[in-house]
């Protein structure tokens, strides 16, 4: 008798996990598209990882945030779906326009370090995304937030956005990198408000392109110990500088004038990040040299 009921349960069991798992792939199907509805309305531009949207709201050559990082941000914690509901925030001016309790809040810069603190999935890692002194929207579905939980106004199979400010960043990868940096010797340079450091070998006080120019030239990429990276020189085709995947050299080339060459310290932010590559390991500096030749001008 046992066997006879054990079968149909055997064959019953898939269908019922079949029927969950399908129902989890619509919810959150459904609510990605959401997301992605959300962000266009507001015509921004997003980086989706790990199930994460992340949508940089300002600019940062900052170190980006690592885990074991120990990080300071402002955050304003709200549901995409209208009408936006604010639930959470440590903005005294946000929590007073979303007539939150000021009384059970903190309202300062929340202390996290990335892997240790206890924070949603979501938001997570939706950090581990941003980058020092960066303003950024991350958004993720209910799966990565609360679920099929009513957490105060927030009701089940929520997406939500966090907007967030790093103001502080201090680990172990940026201590060291710049501690090794502080070695270097730094004479003739000049460092540029991105974080690089440069030193214009030849300067024609010519023409300087933008960084959304195409320009015909060259750069090379080497370690600080001299073993070189990568290497580049237009020969038909020039360089899109918008289409530089490396910031530093995206920078240099806006810093010098046709005819002329430079050389750039840069610190990882800058350049590898902190995966590095298979050559170059995690939060390592790298000397960059530049030529321009011309800046295309059609």
């Amino acid at each position: 008798m046992r066997l006879t009921y054990f079968l149909p349960l055997l064959g019953f069991l898939p269908i019922i996990v079949s029927c969950d798992n399908s129902l989890e792939t619509d919810k959150r199907f459904a609510e990605e598209k959401s997301i992605e509805s959300y962000i266009s309305s507001k015509n921004w531009s997003y980086i989706k990882s790990n199930g994460v949207y992340y949508s940089p709201q300002s600019q940062s050559y900052g170190y980006e945030v690592n885990l074991g990082d120990t990080i300071l941000f402002w955050y304003k914690g709200y549901t995409i779906k209208s009408p936006t509901v604010v639930f959470d925030t440590n903005i005294k001016s946000v929590a007073i326009q979303a007539k939150l309790d000021t009384m059970v809040r903190k309202f300062e810069p929340l202390r996290a370090i990335m892997g240790s603190t206890p924070l949603l999935d979501g938001l997570r890692y939706g950090l581990l995304l941003c980058r020092e002194n960066q303003q950024a929207t991350i958004l993720f579905p209910s799966s990565l937030g609360y679920g099929d939980n009513y957490i105060g106004p927030v009701k089940p199979w929520s997406p939500l956005a966090f907007d967030v400010e790093i103001v502080y960043l201090n680990g172990p990868g940026k201590v060291n990198e710049q501690t090794f940096i502080n070695t270097l010797d730094l004479t003739g340079y000049t460092q540029h408000t991105s974080g690089l450091y440069y030193k214009k070998v030849v300067d024609t006080s010519l023409v300087r392109p933008t960084e959304t120019a195409k320009v015909f030239g060259n750069y090379t990429v080497k370690l600080i110990s001299g073993q070189e990276v990568e290497a580049y020189s237009t020969s038909t085709e020039p360089i899109s500088l918008s289409e530089v995947s490396i910031p530093a050299i995206r920078i240099g080339f806006t810093l010098v004038s046709v005819g002329g060459t430079i050389n750039i310290i840069a610190p990882s932010p800058l350049a590898y990040g902190k995966n590095g590559t298979l050559n170059v390991s995690p939060y390592t500096p790298v000397e960059i040299s530049i030529k321009l030749d011309s800046i295309k001008t059609n």
